[in-house]
C-alpha cells in the first residue's frame, strides 16, 4: 500500500529530536503492509474505519485506509492522545 502522510504530521515530526523521527519514520512504514502491520495497532470505534499506533510509548499515530492507500492524518503525544479519545 502507498502511505500518503498530511503536512501537519510532517510537521510535527520535522521538530522533534533525530532519534524521535527514526522511530517514527520505521513505524509509518510498517503501514505500507497494513492490515498485517506489526506494532501496538489497534482499531478505534469511530464512525468511519481508523486506526491508532502507538510509537515509543511517547507518540500516538492516527491514520485510516482508502482502497490502496493509508493516511497519515494525526500525530501527538500519548498524552494528548488520551485526552482526544472519543472526539477523532
Amino acid at each position: 500500500m502507498r502511505i500518503k502522510i498530511e503536512d501537519t504530521v510532517k510537521d510535527f515530526i520535522r521538530e522533534l529530536p533525530l532519534k524521535d523521527r527514526r522511530v517514527i519514520g520505521e513505524h509509518i512504514e510498517r503501514l505500507s503492509e497494513h492490515p498485517d502491520a506489526t506494532g501496538n495497532i489497534k482499531k478505534l470505534r469511530t464512525k468511519k474505519p481508523r486506526w491508532r499506533m502507538h510509537i515509543s510509548m511517547k507518540f500516538t499515530l492516527f491514520y485510516y485506509v482508502d482502497s490502496d492507500r493509508v493516511w497519515v492524518d494525526k500525530i501527538m503525544t500519548i498524552e494528548q492522545a488520551h485526552k482526544k479519545y472519543g472526539k477523532i
